[in-house]
């Protein structure tokens, strides 16, 4: 059986031959990078956040590299909890012992990855930045179930929060080795179009490559949902039900945007109401769903009444179907981290985006066309509420806008997405 000190030899290669091979440390460098590269300079430890596979480890590698030629390799320390420990001193004196590196007094970066996994690491991680000003930390999580929390509660002021995405649009094409299309879209139309159809499926970023859809669903079913429920869950909470865990994301992907009616569900579940709502909380807290609210200015209630629950990414609703009016309002919510939507009676609008006194109405159409009647419920709520312009996203190859005491403006999908993100 392999000790703690045969583990932390192994997960730092540096020490011995100076470098990060460009299988831990891809070529490629995300937006993210950079945001990381801006704030290492500071003292706050860095926090990386978000879903299983975004490639928040690979992140850990790619700044190892860059420290590499302006910092000694023994002062790169990196670790990872998927190995049991009791404490973080317990690993740093591992590292001292193994090194002959003083972490107390002398100037290391530490990168600590799945650090969740390990319990009071919040509390614990606090007391080191603050008696050991001397070392800079990067932390991460593939789970993300109590991250913000912790840091919330116990390391205010002390780090810069990073939410790791899967990849966007432009990431996706860069990492394709399409800059032409980037640079010139309205010459590569047909071609820019076809590639929006597969990053759909493909924004994660082993998957890019891949043809076969099933093994790319497959991909996302046994690595991202069954390890959060079977694993991750299981390992911050008790008395988890993973059979009705599966079930309610089974009926959540299946049906994107279903109305939650927790009476009528709990029954047909044959459940208590409180299980429900607990086991709901568990897929919103790990970032496999999220919950929208009707939109009620008064107030911006947060009622249970007349939620909906969408995936959390977009491409995880794949694994349990394909309705393709609901995957691009999925991918819509995702890509403006949407909490509202507004419903008045048999009236609907598919998303607001509110950025603080500013609301910005959005319709999903899976269409070329768009009638003018299909735009009556809009002009109702821009009347209504004073709002001056509101978005269309269609399938439909040219912007244009259609006045009426304001401005909609229509915008393909992949347009949008290009442009403003």
């Amino acid at each position: 059986m392999s000790t703690i000190t045969d583990t932390i030899r192994l997960l730092n290669p540096w020490w011995e031959d100076e470098t990060v091979s460009e299988e831990l440390a891809k070529q490629y460098k995300r937006n993210s990078f950079y945001k990381i590269k801006e704030f290492k300079r500071y003292k706050q430890i860095i926090i990386l956040t978000g879903l299983r596979r975004v490639g928040k480890t690979t992140l850990l590698y790619q700044t190892i590299k860059e420290l590499l030629p302006i910092i000694d390799a023994k002062h790169i320390f990196y670790f990872s909890f998927d190995k049991d420990v009791d404490s973080l001193m317990d690993i740093l004196e591992s590292y001292k012992k193994l090194t002959g590196i003083d972490y107390k007094n002398e100037k290391i970066s530490v990168f600590f990855d799945e650090i969740t996994k390990l319990k009071e690491w919040a509390a614990e991680l606090k007391l080191i930045y603050d008696a050991c000003p001397n070392i800079k930390c990067y932390i991460s999580s593939s789970s993300s179930i109590n991250l913000e929390e912790e840091a919330i509660k116990n390391l205010a002021g002390r780090y810069f929060l990073i939410n790791i995405t899967p990849l966007s649009f432009k990431e996706f094409l860069e990492l394709k080795g399409k800059d032409k299309i980037i640079k010139n879209d309205v010459l590569y139309l047909k071609e820019i179009k076809n590639e929006f159809s597969s990053y759909l499926l493909r924004s994660f970023p082993e998957t890019i490559s891949w043809d076969n859809e099933l093994v790319i669903k497959d991909y996302l079913r046994t690595t991202i949902i069954d390890k959060i429920i079977k694993s991750d869950l299981p390992e911050r909470f008790n008395n988890i039900n993973k059979e009705l865990l599966f079930n309610l994301l089974n009926l959540f992907y299946s049906e994107p945007g279903f109305y939650l009616d927790y009476d009528n569900l709990s029954k047909s579940l044959r459940i208590s109401k409180n299980t429900l709502y607990t086991h709901i909380f568990y897929l919103e807290f790990c970032y496999l769903i999220r919950i929208v609210k009707n939109y009620r200015p008064s107030t911006l209630s947060t009622s249970r009444k007349l939620q909906r629950v969408y995936p959390y990414w977009w491409n995880l609703a794949y694994c349990y179907g394909e309705n393709n009016d609901k995957i691009l309002e999925s991918f819509v919510l995702s890509t403006i981290d949407g909490r509202y939507y507004w419903r008045d009676l048999d009236k609907e609008i598919d998303f607001l985006n509110i950025d603080g006194k500013n609301i910005m109405p959005i319709e999903v159409k899976n269409k070329e066309v768009v009638e003018e009647r299909e735009l009556n419920t809009l002009k109702l709520f821009m009347n209504k509420y004073n709002v001056k312009k509101s978005l269309v996203l269609y399938l439909g190859d040219k912007d244009i806008r259609k006045y009426d005491n304001g401005h909609i403006e229509f915008a393909s999908f992949w347009k949008w997405v290009f442009d403003s993100f």
